[in-house]
């Protein structure tokens, strides 16, 4: 929150998250100044960024100082409070700037024993900044961030990690920004700063007058996912703009740091996902996934097995459900095992089961254990067109007296649609005789030749699903129904077949197993 930009967020109240101002433009409690900031923290959460401190003046920090920016932190009440790491007085001598700090052990004792004493007199945690620096002392001990994530560790502070300055120092030190990530604990860090810098021949400087740089936008990106979201402020201290344009870097920051939440998170979720996925269907990998679950690996193993027995028991209950028939002729042992192998190769691809197995006919024609089996593929077609018939929607169907009222020139071109139950079969193999000698109940015979030609038709007369045989002329004349056409070419279609084609008798039969449905014209 700079002056310039005062009155519009007066009058307007623009849409931002939070706002941050620097500490010392707001130690007196009356004023302008004061005035508006007590105005926007009604709808604003505040936060306080000091740079007069100096904790690290080994001679000159002043506790009177320290005394208003405590009072200032009780009138305001803010979510954040800052401060930076750096020096600058000796004695009663202020520089007013962001001096370096030696990065040794005895500069660590000393600031830490200011951020202690800090912290006590604020009540609250204090985020310490890094700087940018055109000087590095020789006697430096340790890195930055080094020194950060151990003044972390000794006071319980966090740490308010500026991009910026980070990328600011790489150039000017040769310092890897990257390495920063690496050394600082991800629990410690409170705050991101963003801002712009200026380029120089010799030095980029922190002037705070420019838009974020391409290369500091994708070390935030980087910070982000090290961090996680963040606090993210967008500093601009020179050559103030408008407020569109601070609102418009605000915005970049925000959608960076959504989008690469909304990567993480699927990211972790897909990774751990995918590897226990591996693991059910291939023990060979489940060491990928034994790193992911608490517990002894040798437990997280066998626990990883039961899921995995889960999904082929799943697999085998729900195709026998389907091909009870192919599941008889081949025992329940080695129908376990054609399950275990389909569903390696064909896994669910439905929330809803019943859809399960619909390319198991194409499985077993290329499984060479059922190779001395070749109608084992017409089978499964003709159990799964059963099966779907179960699950098929509901029609008005053709009855008797419906046919009756029609005239002869009616009944010639009638037309009729199939009930959805309703699938034509056509086979050279025995497979609709031995479905139905394998029927609870059945009077039929078991094939003796499995070489011989059948034709049938899926139904679902009173809500249980069957096969119902059907001649090689019924089922020509079933057929052509099917393709549109009329009910004389039907009749044609049977009688060029059987010249003795009963066509009373299979009306009789096509309405009572509700085979027809009036076609929509």
């Amino acid at each position: 929150m700079r002056a310039p930009h005062y009155r519009e967020f007066l009058e307007h109240r623009p849409k931002v998250d939070w706002l941050e101002v620097h500490t010392e433009n707001y130690l007196e409690s009356g004023g302008w100044d004061a005035h508006v900031l007590d105005q926007l923290r009604q709808d604003y959460p505040i936060s306080l960024h000091g740079v007069g401190l100096g904790i690290g003046s080994a001679a000159g920090f002043s506790e009177s100082h320290l005394q208003r920016v405590c009072a200032t932190v009780r009138r305001i009440d803010p979510v954040l409070v800052s401060e930076h790491l750096c020096w600058g007085a000796v004695q009663d001598r202020h520089l007013n700037d962001l001096l370096p700090m030696p990065l040794t052990s005895d500069a660590l004792l000393l600031v830490s024993e200011r951020v202690d004493r800090i912290q006590q007199a604020l009540g609250r945690r204090l985020l310490i900044e890094n700087v940018s620096t055109y000087l590095r002392f020789r006697d430096d001990a340790m890195s930055e961030a080094e020194f950060l994530a151990a003044l972390s560790s000794r006071t319980g502070c966090g740490v308010l990690l500026d991009i910026n300055n980070l990328y600011v120092n790489q150039h000017n030190h040769g310092e890897a920004a990257m390495a920063a990530f690496d050394v600082l604990p991800r629990d410690c860090i409170g705050e991101f700063h963003l801002a712009g810098h200026l380029v120089t021949a010799d030095v980029l400087i922190d002037n705070h007058g420019d838009r974020v740089a391409p290369a500091v936008w994708s070390l935030y990106r980087e910070a982000l996912q090290r961090f996680g979201p963040v606090p993210t402020l967008i500093e601009w201290d020179t050559d103030i703009p408008a407020l569109e344009i601070l609102l418009d870097e605000a915005r970049q920051a925000r959608e960076i740091a959504a989008t690469v939440q909304a990567l993480q998170h699927a990211g972790s979720l897909v990774t751990a996902q995918s590897r226990m996925s591996a693991a059910l269907f291939d023990a060979r990998t489940e060491a990928d996934a034994v790193p992911l679950f608490k517990g002894d690996a040798q437990q997280v193993s066998q626990r990883i097995a039961l899921y995995r027995g889960n999904l082929s028991a799943t697999w085998s209950k729900t195709l026998a459900a389907a091909y009870p028939v192919l599941q008889a002729l081949v025992g329940e042992e080695f129908f376990d095992a054609l399950a275990r192998a389909y569903g390696k190769q064909h896994p669910s691809s439905d929330g809803d089961l019943n859809q399960y197995g619909a390319d198991f006919a194409g499985f077993l024609a290329d499984f060479p254990h059922v190779a001395d089996f070749p109608y084992f593929p017409d089978m499964a077609r003709c159990e799964w067109a059963v099966h779907r018939a179960h699950y098929a929607g509901a029609s008005a169907t053709l009855d008797a007296t419906s046919l009756a009222a029609f005239t002869p020139e009616q009944f010639e071109q009638a037309r009729f649609r199939f009930h959805p139950a309703c699938c034509l079969i056509a086979t050279p193999w025995a497979v609709a005789d031995l479905w139905l000698a394998h029927q609870p109940g059945t009077t039929a015979i078991f094939p003796t030749d499995m070489a011989m030609d059948n034709f049938a038709v899926t139904v679902r007369p009173h809500w249980r699903s069957a096969l119902l045989p059907l001649s090689r002329a019924g089922h020509a004349a079933l057929d052509t129904l099917q393709r549109d056409g009329t009910l004389g070419d039907a009749i044609d279609a049977a009688l060029a077949i059987d010249a003795g084609f009963d066509l009373a008798g299979h009306l009789q039969q096509w309405t009572s197993h509700a085979v027809l449905v009036p076609a929509n014209r």
